[in-house]
């Protein structure tokens, strides 16, 4: 069982970095940045400025850490592009 376990993982392992290093990113910052939500603010969830809307810590971390990964990425093709226009 523990073979069978460890193979698989070490398979996951060669797929995922088998990966563009921005498909990398998209799928290792999101979790990273949920679990680090998750242990500095809790899993009790967040309060929505203040309103009664309960907000899931470890899926708002992972929201933040797509749209960091995505942004970031257009950043540096709107920087790229607006060097090759200059």
């Amino acid at each position: 069982m523990f073979k069978q376990l460890k193979k698989w993982g070490q398979g996951l392992w060669v797929w995922f970095r088998r990966r563009a290093l921005f498909v990398q990113l998209l799928l290792g910052v999101p979790i990273a940045c949920a679990v680090a939500v998750t242990v500095f603010v809790g899993n009790m969830g967040l309060a929505l400025m203040g309103t009664a809307v309960a907000l899931y810590a470890p899926v708002v971390g992972w929201l933040l850490g797509v749209f960091g990964v995505v942004f970031t990425k257009a950043a540096k093709i709107v920087a790229r592009d607006r060097k090759k226009s200059l």
